[in-house]
Order: C-alpha cells, then sequence, then structure tokens
C-alpha cells in the first residue's frame, strides 16, 4: 500500500488538469490484506464530486499462484478492467469523445506529468499505443524487456542467450534510428512495449471488438499479454506503437527516485532543444519487422514470424 496515496494523488491531479467531465476510472483491486479497498472506495465521494464516473471492481486471481497460468490470469484483468469502457459503449446515452483513450496504470511511482507526456505524445504522434519505460535499481537496466521490441524485432537490449542482462547500458543496439533517438531522449517507435504498465491506447479497436488481451495460441510463441496486443494492432494495420524515453517510473520510492535523477523528469527532458522541433515528431513506419524474437524464457531465444 506504500504508493496507493501519491499515485492515486496524481491520477486525480492529472484528471483535474484533463477536465473531469472528460475522463472516467476503472480500478481493479485484488488481494490486498491492509486497508487499500477501503482507500479506494473512500474516492467514490470525491469523484462523484468532480463528475467523474468511478468503477471499483475486486478479482482475487492471482496471476503468479501455483498451477495458475500467469498471461491468461493478467490478461483477464486488463480486460476486467476495460469492461465499463465495452458497458458504456454499447449504452445510447454514451458518454464517448469520437476517439476515446484507455490510459493503463500499475502500481508504480509516478508524477502528474508523466500521465500528461504520455498523453500528449500519444495525441501529437496520433500514436495508438504510447509506453513509459520502467527501471530497476538505479535506473541500471529496463525492466520490461521480456514483452518489449524494437524495430529490428529485437529486445531493447541484448540478453545474452545464457540469460544474462550484462549489456544492458546499450539500448537499441542493432536499429541505428532507435538508438539515435534514444540518444536524444526522443520518442521512439517500437514493435511492442509496456512500461511498469503505464500505457495509453486507443479504445476504438477495443470498442468494435476488434481487439483484446490474450494469451498466445496454441500454435504461437509462447508471449506476455503486451505482446500479443501489439502483434494484434500489428494485424489490425495500426502498428503506430511509442516508447517515450522522457517518462521514467518505477515500483517504488527509491528506484523511482534513482530512475528519474539517472534517466530524467519529464519537464528536464522535454526542455532540451531537440523537443517542441520537427525532430520530436515521429517518421512512422507502416510495416512492423519481418521478424521478433521469441523468448519464452530469456535462455531460449529464437526468431518467429512478426504477425
Amino acid at each position: 500500500m506504500h504508493v496507493i496515496l501519491p499515485l492515486l494523488g496524481s491520477i486525480i491531479e492529472a484528471i483535474r488538469y484533463l477536465g473531469p467531465e472528460f475522463c472516467a476510472l476503472s480500478i481493479v483491486e485484488g488481494r490486498s490484506t491492509d486497508s487499500t479497498f477501503a482507500i479506494l472506495a473512500g474516492l467514490k465521494a470525491e469523484l462523484a464530486a468532480m463528475g467523474v464516473p468511478y468503477f471499483l471492481s475486486r478479482s482475487f486471481v492471482d496471476p503468479k499462484a501455483s498451477g495458475e497460468n500467469r498471461i491468461i490470469a493478467l490478461s483477464y484483468l486488463h480486460n476486467l478492467a476495460l469492461e465499463p469502457l465495452l458497458e458504456e459503449s454499447r449504452s445510447r446515452k454514451s458518454r464517448f469523445s469520437s476517439k476515446p483513450t484507455v490510459v493503463f496504470v500499475n502500481d508504480v511511482v509516478l508524477c502528474p506529468e508523466d500521465l500528461l507526456e504520455l498523453l500528449h505524445q500519444h495525441i501529437l504522434q496520433s500514436a495508438t499505443m504510447t509506453c513509459a519505460f520502467d527501471w530497476n535499481a538505479a535506473g541500471a537496466s529496463f525492466y520490461d524487456s521480456w514483452v518489449s521490441r524494437s524495430l529490428s524485432g529485437n529486445l531493447f537490449f541484448e540478453v545474452t542467450h545464457d540469460g544474462k542482462h550484462w549489456l544492458a547500458d546499450t539500448m537499441f543496439f542493432d536499429h541505428p534510428d532507435s538508438a539515435a533517438r534514444w540518444d536524444q531522449s526522443l520518442p521512439i517507435q517500437v514493435y511492442s512495449c509496456w512500461g511498469g504498465e503505464m500505457v495509453t491506447l486507443d479504445a476504438v479497436p477495443f470498442i468494435r471488438g476488434d481487439l483484446a488481451f490474450r494469451s498466445s495460441e496454441k500454435d504461437e510463441c509462447y508471449m506476455g499479454e503486451p505482446m500479443t496486443l501489439a502483434k494484434d494492432l500489428w494485424e489490425l494495420g495500426v502498428g503506430k506503437i511509442l516508447a517515450i524515453p522522457a517518462v521514467n517510473v518505477a515500483y517504488d520510492y527509491d528506484t523511482a527516485r534513482e530512475a528519474k535523477n539517472a534517466r530524467g523528469y519529464v519537464q528536464k527532458v522535454v526542455s532540451h532543444m531537440q523537443y517542441n522541433t520537427d525532430d520530436e515528431v515521429v517518421k512512422w513506419q507502416s510495416n512492423p519487422p519481418p521478424m521478433v524474437k521469441c523468448i519464452p524464457v530469456f535462455d531460449r531465444q529464437w526468431w518467429v514470424a512478426a504477425v
């Protein structure tokens, strides 16, 4: 529960900035043994006063439980969080804008500006999906490497075939254009990404029933639900997926502070000279790489078709 109060504070501050009339909040709470649910339930009156629709549900599905398929469980929980969106879309009096956007946030340490920068880039770049970067201790290595792939189809940094992460300093090592943008902290088009479960997504494919979180099918490489989601977006012809180096998060205070000090706070990154110029805008690649790295576990790696 140690991150919940500032996390909720950042979300509500971002809602106030964006305009409560344009926002709704859906939270899935699960398996807490402290006062987390009571705190979340206590938000109802505040959000009602702001005019923000609030949907709070509970699930006791545990992705880490013995015998549980982790990816099936995580896909179920993500889809559960989206249920109010789908219900609203079926209403004759839907309050949606013409192009609603979903923002997923996990229990990460973040600032309001992190949320706002993701949304800004999503809109500015006409992206389908934008992701933060999440970090291990001291901002030393990118955390969500298992499900993130560059436009080369490879991991953001090379993981050797014995599963070692000693090359984590060399990001986008085999895609020069991405590496150049990384060096300037500019938004980078990627094949897939998932930074601390802090992402924005176009809602329309979900509303139309064209897209949902899912696990790998029997004949697919075993991969996380962010990768199957990206694969499905590319198959739909909307693979405009961005990773945003200005947005750096982590799962606890010390690591988040270290990551932001090492990798940059939003206001520091976006104030450098490359931002607010033509360099900031991505030149979209319309097709995915022909192959992507399949890694069921880090010491088993091979290449498979991207779509």
